[in-house]
């Protein structure tokens, strides 16, 4: 048995020669702490994507497709510039989408939103 210091709290500890940390907390919490460090840039990412799908939802529901202005929708947290993917409808059109709601830019600055089941 060899006394180590825990590389997490910094207590000392017996325990095998390659043992690093003084208990399984230890071993979890530092752990997760390097996985969110990793991920840090996709779950800010994440957090802005759902925030603008939640954004779209809300404003489908009260306008349905009716154009509104893009500065409404920046208003209530909508970042134009992020989005999961483009959509190319049957007609034509083409669609900025965040997973299943998309929006289409009008000449005039104004916005349609549809959501993926009902762009025809």
């Amino acid at each position: 048995m060899k006394t180590t210091t825990c590389i997490q709290c910094g207590s000392t500890f017996q325990g095998r020669s390659n043992k690093k940390f003084c208990s399984l907390t230890c071993k979890n919490t530092h752990h997760n702490e390097a996985y969110r460090e990793q991920n840090k840039v996709l779950t800010q990412l994440d957090k802005i994507l759902h925030k603008n799908r939640a954004v779209l939802l809300d404003m489908y529901n009260v306008y349905r497709s009716s154009p509104i202005k893009l500065e409404t929708l920046q208003a209530r947290g909508f970042h134009p510039n992020y989005h999961t993917h483009f959509f190319n409808s049957p007609v034509g059109d083409k669609y900025t989408m965040i997973y299943d709601v998309g929006y289409k830019v009008h000449y005039d600055n104004q916005v349609q939103i549809v959501q993926l089941d009902n762009v025809a």
